[in-house]
C-alpha cells in the first residue's frame, strides 16, 4: 500500500471516529425543584445527562426518552455547579466532561461550552434552556420521584433548541419581581464644617443640592449576542476630547445595527465626564449579570485569535447624569439596536434582581471621579420598556 493511500485511509478513519456521535447532546439539569419545602425554588440535586441524539417531544411538559448515560454532580463547597469555573464529571463509560457556564445567561442564548477528551477532543456549544422536564433524578433522597429539569443544553448546533408554544415565556434563575422597575443607591457626601457668621450678618442658607449628581440608567429587558469581546465593544465608544461627544460610526452586525451616543462636560484638567461614563459602562459589563461573557475554557489562550468570544448583553442601554442643583443634563451615554428584519419570539420581561450591588457599584465608583465638583451620587435604574416583545 502506498504511503499516500495509507494516509488517506487513516484520515478517513480519524474523521469517522471523531464524528461517532455527531448529534450528541449533553444536558445540564437541575433536579428536585420544589422538593425542599423550606426552599421550594431550589434544586435538591444536579446531574449531567448524555444522549446520542435527543428527540424533544412537541409537548413541552412531556419527557424525552431516557438518557443514554447520566451522572450526578456534587454540590461542592455549597456552589451551584453550572458556573464559569467549570463542573467536571465522569460518565459510566469513563468519558469525562467539563462544562463551563455563565449561569446568569438569559434563555435562548449561548451560555458556555462543554469539553471532553474523548475521540481526540470534542467541544459542544451550551445554550441556556431552562424549564423542560427531561428525566428522573438519580438522587432520590428528598423525593423518590424527583424530576430533572433542563438548565443548559449542550450540542453542536448554532442555536438553542426551539421552545414549544406551551412552554411559555423565557424563564431564569433570576426571577422577575413584581416591584416597580426602579432601584436607588446613593453615597454620602463628605462632612463639611458649618460656616461661621461674620460681621453680624446672617449666614445664607446653603443650597442642599449643591454637589449632588443624579444618574439615571435604562436597560432593555431583551438581549443581544455581541460576537466579540467586551473590550472590543467598549472601544467603539470613540469620542472627541474637544467637544466631549462620541464620534463613533454605527456598528453593523449580522442582521442588526448598534448606534452609540455619548457626551459630557469637562470636570477638571484631568477628568472628563464622557470618559467617566464610558468607564462606568465598561465596569458594569465586567460585573453585572445584565452582561454575560463567554466563560474561559482552559487551553484556549485569550490571545489566540481562533478562540471564540461573545457577550450576551441588553440590546439597549443608557446613562444620564444630571446636576441636581441646576437641573442640567451634564452627560449621557447610550447604545441601541435596530434590526434589519422583523423579529419573532416570546416577550422578555424586566428581571429587577439584576439591578443589584454588581450593577450599582461600578456606576457609583466611576462617578466618584467627578469629586470634588460633585460629592453626592444618586443612581436609579429601570427597564425601558418593562417588557419587550419581538
Amino acid at each position: 500500500m502506498s504511503a499516500a493511500k495509507f494516509l488517506a485511509i487513516a484520515a478517513l478513519l480519524t474523521a469517522t471516529h471523531a464524528q461517532r456521535f455527531p448529534n450528541e447532546d449533553l444536558i445540564l439539569a437541575d433536579c428536585g425543584i420544589g422538593d425542599n419545602p423550606e426552599h421550594p425554588k431550589w434544586s435538591t440535586s444536579r446531574q449531567m445527562n448524555w444522549y446520542k441524539d435527543i428527540k424533544w417531544p412537541e409537548d413541552a411538559y412531556k419527557y424525552p426518552d431516557a438518557p443514554d448515560m447520566a451522572v450526578e454532580i456534587p454540590f461542592r463547597g455549597g456552589k451551584y455547579p453550572w458556573i464559569p469555573e467549570g463542573a467536571t464529571a465522569r460518565m459510566p463509560n469513563g468519558n469525562v466532561w467539563t462544562a463551563y457556564i455563565e449561569d446568569s445567561t438569559p434563555d435562548g442564548f449561548k451560555a458556555g461550552s462543554a469539553v471532553t477528551t474523548k475521540e481526540g477532543g470534542q467541544m459542544l456549544n451550551c445554550w441556556a434552556y431552562r424549564g423542560r422536564p427531561v428525566s428522573a433524578a438519580l438522587n432520590k433522597t428528598a423525593n423518590a420521584e424527583a424530576v430533572c429539569w433542563t438548565a443548559f443544553v449542550c450540542n453542536r448546533d448554532d442555536q438553542a433548541p426551539p421552545r414549544p408554544d406551551d412552554m411559555g415565556s423565557h424563564s431564569s434563575t433570576l426571577t422577575t419581581s413584581p416591584a416597580p422597575p426602579a432601584t436607588t443607591a446613593a453615597s454620602r457626601p463628605p462632612a463639611t464644617p458649618a460656616p461661621a457668621p461674620t460681621g453680624g450678618e446672617p449666614v445664607p442658607t446653603p443650597d442642599p443640592n449643591i454637589g449632588k449628581l443624579f444618574v439615571s440608567t435604562a436597560v432593555s429587558p431583551r438581549f443581544l449576542n455581541w460576537p466579540s469581546t467586551w473590550q472590543a465593544f467598549i472601544e467603539k465608544f470613540s469620542w472627541d476630547r474637544g467637544t466631549g461627544k462620541c464620534v463613533a460610526e454605527p456598528i453593523k452586525g449580522d442582521g442588526y445595527t448598534i448606534n452609540v451616543e455619548c457626551a459630557g462636560i469637562q470636570i477638571d484638567s484631568d477628568s472628563h465626564l464622557t470618559l467617566i461614563m464610558i468607564k462606568a459602562l465598561h465596569d458594569i459589563g465586567l460585573n453585572s449579570t445584565w452582561f454575560n461573557q463567554n466563560p474561559t475554557v482552559p487551553g484556549q489562550n485569550s490571545s489566540n485569535t481562533t478562540a471564540e468570544h461573545w457577550v450576551i448583553m441588553p440590546e439597549a442601554f443608557s446613562l444620564q447624569a444630571v446636576d441636581v442643583a441646576h437641573q442640567n443634563v451634564i452627560g449621557y451615554l447610550s447604545y441601541n439596536t435596530t434590526y434589519d428584519n422583523f423579529l419573532s419570539g416570546p416577550c422578555a420581561a424586566c428581571e429587577t434582581k439584576r439591578f443589584n450591588k454588581q450593577f450599582f457599584g461600578p456606576i457609583l465608583d466611576a462617578m466618584k471621579g467627578t469629586y470634588p465638583l460633585y460629592n453626592s451620587y444618586n443612581v436609579e435604574a429601570q427597564c425601558n420598556p418593562w417588557m419587550a416583545c419581538k
